[in-house]
C-alpha cells in the first residue's frame, strides 16, 4: 500500500510509557523520542491528538491484576500528541 507523497509520517513521536508496577507518578515517564512503529500491510497508523489515562490503565500500574495480567512488556508505550 503506498502512502500518499504529501503525507508525512515522523521517525519518532511524544509517548507516556512505563515497564514496572508502582506508583503512577512514580513509573509513568514522559519520552519525547519513541520510534514510530512500522505500519504493516494490514494495520493503519492514527495520529493521536488527545489522550489520557484511565482508572483501569492507573490500577493495571499499580499491580492490581498481577495474578491474571499478562507480563508488563520491557516498556508499555501510551500516545501522546505532537
Amino acid at each position: 500500500m503506498e502512502i500518499p507523497s504529501s503525507t508525512s509520517i515522523p521517525s519518532k513521536m511524544k509517548a507516556w510509557v512505563y515497564g514496572e508496577y508502582g506508583n503512577v507518578s512514580n513509573v509513568l515517564k514522559f519520552d519525547s523520542n519513541v520510534t514510530v512503529p512500522q505500519v504493516k500491510e494490514d494495520q493503519v497508523l492514527i495520529k493521536v491528538v488527545a489522550a489520557s489515562i484511565n482508572p483501569v490503565d492507573a490500577k493495571r500500574m499499580l499491580g492490581m491484576f498481577k495474578a491474571s495480567d499478562s507480563p508488563l512488556p520491557v516498556r508499555r508505550t501510551l500516545l501522546t500528541p505532537n
